[in-house]
């Protein structure tokens, strides 16, 4: 038993005590990110910290902590060195002093002793190139369509013309990217923008990376083709990659696309789904002998461990993505299990006052997470669309309020990614704005303007948006949904705008139809003629017997439209007016 002990590593959780620990001891602390589904921190368990000299020596020498990195974002987004697993070594008070992220025994050996014997002679002042930058010195610049040409450039000048995806190898999903792509294609009719889109989700599904037994993508390729993935699926990799897929469905027709967003939703209820009582799960680890094998003889097998926490953010996106595919794919069920899901996501983590709160191991733990509070402004709004019910607008706008009044930087323009004590070890202290958990604020709030009209919710945007203008060339086509905010803030949206009650089923009939198609500056409403009939009259909407729908870009309007499928008809010549815009100002930019 005693030998046993002697293998073990006392892992600390990241609170006070350890870091009480530290500096009573005098010691660095050692620590380690990761997660349940990383395949190298568990290679990392087995080959470097069970072996007993080097479990020794960190526990003399070291306090060691480790954290969940789908728990704890914000320590996550402080300390990252590279990847999971990462190893940082930092002083008593939290500043950093090194690290990296896997490390074989005898790497990890010498690098322990190098930290061990830098740290006692450097009488504990770290190298200064490990210090964190403060966001408020970014300079703030003017919002302009060049913003999302340069990162569509990148986007054009990183793709993978025979696989399709960005770059070689390793090949991460990079969902965002192909949205933008997608979105440029629908306004300026530029094929080969839609050629980005087409030849990686053709790739990528018929690849290795997509699970032909069970459906679901895994993480991301290890190679440049898709063939050869890394096997853990995530709950937040899958809400985009069929959010993807659907959009892609949506502007070709074709049906491969719609049978992959099929198969992910197959996945997802299976295994990451809380079929009884709503909500999604986290992830599922990665098996490579498990997924070697056929659907049938699966069965056999266990099955990798499933996280079942629900953290709050990812499933605000597979919410989206539920209903979505509700719409798009005409599968109703999917619509109340997101509606569900989303009653419980609010149920568990909501608080009034206090906001959205991030939800682990049981229980909601973790508030004041900008991701948290964003993703689910931007599901109450879609969820408000869809049905129509007030609640969720409500709900939308009391969780930006909440954010901006805890989170919003009202100085410098821009959400911190967390509420900062400034007396929390380490970089915890420090703040940070990221781009694109920033980016989803500012469509959160634009959404917001044109539901609501409210002015303040795109000045805010604005601000929040220019806050990045300097420093967002350094993302690349990483910067993807920044420039799909600024094209968001930049252009009029199509508003759809639904006179009839809920309970006729015309009304339901132009809605289903208003969300079947792609446009993505869409922005639905239905107006109700029994609670809203000044509204109605003030935008010069007549009431009448016949549920009406009319669609409108900036003051211009099209006709009156009773029936559904007259809906596509307009909308195909609002789009065939952008094409022609874009097309003018091409024109003119040449000559």
């Amino acid at each position: 038993m005693e030998d046993k002990q002697m293998r073990e590593i006392n892992w600390l959780d990241w609170n006070e005590e350890a870091f009480r620990r530290a500096k009573e001891e005098n010691k660095p602390i050692l620590l380690d990110i990761g997660a349940v589904w990383c395949h190298w921190c568990h290679r990392l368990d087995h080959d470097t910290y069970s072996v007993p000299d080097i479990t020794e020596y960190i526990q003399s020498h070291f306090i060691p902590i480790r954290v969940d990195t789908d728990k704890r974002p914000d320590i996550n987004r402080r300390y990252n060195m590279g990847g999971w697993p990462t190893t940082a070594f930092l002083t008593p008070d939290g500043r950093v002093m090194g690290g990296g992220t896997y490390m074989p025994p005898d790497q990890m050996r010498q690098v322990l002793r190098d930290i061990s014997s830098f740290w006692q002679n450097s009488q504990g002042k770290p190298p200064p190139e490990f210090e964190m930058p403060e966001p408020e010195n970014i300079p703030i610049g003017s919002l302009s369509p060049s913003i999302a040409d340069e990162i569509l450039g990148e986007v054009a000048n990183n793709f993978d013309p025979i696989y399709g995806g960005f770059g070689s190898q390793p090949k991460f999903p990079s969902t965002e990217a192909h949205e933008l792509a997608l979105l440029k294609y629908h306004y300026s009719g530029n094929r080969e923008f839609l050629r980005i889109v087409t030849v990686t989700l053709q790739n990528a599904g018929k690849s290795g990376t997509y699970d032909k037994e069970m459906g679901g993508f895994f993480r991301y390729s290890t190679l440049r083709d898709w063939s050869i993935p890394h096997f853990e699926k995530m709950l937040e990799d899958n809400a985009k990659w069929l959010q993807l897929y659907l959009h892609a469905y949506q502007v070709t027709g074709e049906p491969f696309y719609a049978d992959i967003a099929r198969g992910i939703i197959d996945y997802v209820k299976t295994w990451l789904c809380d079929r009884e009582n709503g909500c999604f799960y986290g992830s599922q680890d990665a098996d490579e002998e498990y997924y070697n094998h056929t659907k049938s003889e699966r069965s056999d097998l266990k099955a990798p461990y499933v996280d079942k926490n629900l953290y709050t953010n990812w499933n605000a996106m597979m919410i989206s993505s539920f209903l979505e595919a509700s719409m798009i794919l005409g599968e109703m069920p999917l619509r109340e299990y997101a509606l569900k899901s989303l009653q419980r996501l609010l149920a568990l983590n909501y608080k009034p006052s206090e906001g959205m709160h991030h939800f682990y191991d049981g229980q909601p733990r973790l508030p004041n997470q900008l991701a948290d509070q964003a993703q689910t402004a931007r599901t109450l709004c879609y969820a408000y669309e869809c049905t129509g019910e007030a609640i969720y607008l409500r709900l939308a706008e009391e969780l930006i309020v909440i954010a901006t009044t805890r989170l919003y930087d009202h100085e410098h323009g821009g959400f911190f990614d967390t509420a900062v004590d400034p007396n929390a070890p380490g970089f915890l202290s420090k703040p940070a704005k990221p781009l694109e958990e920033n980016s989803v604020a500012a469509l959160a709030l634009l959404k917001l303007y044109h539901l609501t009209g409210k002015e303040n919710y795109r000045k805010q945007a604005e601000d929040t948006l220019k806050r990045f203008v300097e420093i967002y060339p350094q993302f690349g086509f990483m910067g993807a949904e920044y420039a799909i905010a600024v094209e968001a803030f930049l252009n009029e949206p199509t508003k759809v705008q639904i006179v009839g009650t809920l309970d006729k089923p015309q009304t339901k009939g132009l809605l289903t139809e208003a969300q079947r198609l792609y446009e993505p500056r869409k922005v639905i409403q239905i107006l109700d003629p029994t609670k809203e009939s000044e509204a109605i009259t003030a935008m010069g909407y007549a009431i009448t017997e016949q549920p009406t729908a009319y669609i409108c870009v900036g003051r211009v309007c099209t006709v009156p439209i009773t029936e559904p499928k007259q809906i596509e008809v307009e909308l195909n010549n609002v789009i065939a007016q952008f094409r022609k815009q874009a097309s003018d100002q091409s024109f003119r930019a040449s000559s």
